[in-house]
């Protein structure tokens, strides 16, 4: 077996010190063109691969972060993990996804994984199983080994860190105001995931809002599993008088748009639907999805931002406190509202 090429077998075949071909590698602005290109003709044809091992000890960090996500079925986490990404590539960090399936398990092995010092910083989006059970104690290992973590979306006030959000309590207000105010008096709130701490802040902003409007009758339907949407919802659409739907999520939205049509009832003359999260598909259902957009782009940025901040000032004397950014939400009125 050959030994593995070094920087230094780069730079005697190019006649130039070691340092000029790390800094040709890491694209510096100190090094001409020419020399780059010679570089990297030079690294192509030895198939040099970096030692992220040894670079890392050097510099005492490892260019990469780590992100456990509850799930990638979600449009919403897709659209945030794809901005942490592009973010990321801009300067030259690597991104090492987790994904928890919902579970404390899998969060707790995620965890384990990334505190072993693979990773500079995490950005995190809690289980709805962490949540629901309100064990966080995997999650204090953060702060006692000095790694920075960022929380999105799904966030608990029992750890110390920086926090992204948007007002969820508020964003579900104004849709249920906009409902009210196109003429639906019977409004009901639709969620799958009511033992999310978003789910949970959805749901008192309808609740919250019905009182104001002095709607005495709440309409809220929970959802456990999807396997009994179908049969749940047209459960509630046949025993109840419903105008209107507001749902926590954006597949929610979409399967209702589907079986509130297939229990014969027009979209929206006789039932109005507003979901949560934008993209391609709520735009080109039949009829055209009213949707609360989160800004999944700037959430997955901001929370990158934020990371590399406190990265890059983790030994600094003057480190601020945890922030809590909300960031504004917008409600897009297409077709299925009236």
């Amino acid at each position: 077996m050959h030994n593995q090429v070094t920087l230094k077998d780069i730079a005697n075949i190019l006649n130039v010190s070691v340092s000029t071909v790390s800094k040709a590698l890491n694209d510096s602005y100190e090094i001409s063109d020419q020399t780059k290109n010679n570089v990297l003709k030079v690294v192509k044809s030895l198939n040099y691969i970096p030692n992220d091992s040894a670079r890392s000890l050097k510099s005492n960090t490892t260019k990469r972060i780590g992100v456990i996500l509850p799930n990638i079925e979600s449009d919403f986490f897709a659209k945030v993990i794809r901005a942490i990404e592009n973010e990321a590539a801009k300067q030259n960090y690597k991104v090492i996804i987790c994904l928890s399936n919902d579970t404390i398990k899998k969060e707790v092995e995620g965890v384990s994984i990334l505190l072993n010092g693979s990773v500079d910083g995490i950005i995190i989006s809690l289980s709805q199983e962490t949540q629901d059970s309100e064990q966080y104690t995997h999650l204090e290992n953060f702060n006692k080994n000095k790694l920075p973590i960022v929380m999105f979306d799904r966030v608990c006030n029992e750890i110390d860190c920086d926090k992204i959000t948007i007002d969820d309590f508020k964003a579900t207000c104004e849709a249920t105001k906009y409902l009210y105010s196109t003429g639906c008096k019977n409004i009901a709130f639709l969620s799958t995931i009511h033992q999310t701490s978003v789910g949970k802040l959805r749901e008192k902003g309808y609740l919250k809002t019905l009182k104001e409007l002095d709607i005495e009758t709440n309409l809220i339907i929970n959802i456990s599993n999807y396997n009994e949407f179908d049969n749940t919802l047209k459960s509630y659409l046949k025993n109840h008088n419903i105008d209107a739907i507001i749902t926590a999520d954006q597949l929610s939205a979409i399967c209702s748009l589907k079986i509130v049509q297939d229990c014969g009832f027009s979209i929206p003359k006789d039932i109005s639907i507003i979901g949560f999260t934008d993209g391609l598909i709520p735009s080109y259902t039949i009829p055209s999805l009213s949707i609360i957009s989160q800004n999944e782009e700037q959430m997955g940025k901001q929370a990158f931002t934020t990371l590399i901040d406190r990265i890059d000032n983790k030994n600094s004397t003057n480190t601020s406190p945890p922030t809590l950014k909300i960031l504004k939400t917008d409600l897009i009125k297409r077709q299925s509202t009236r």
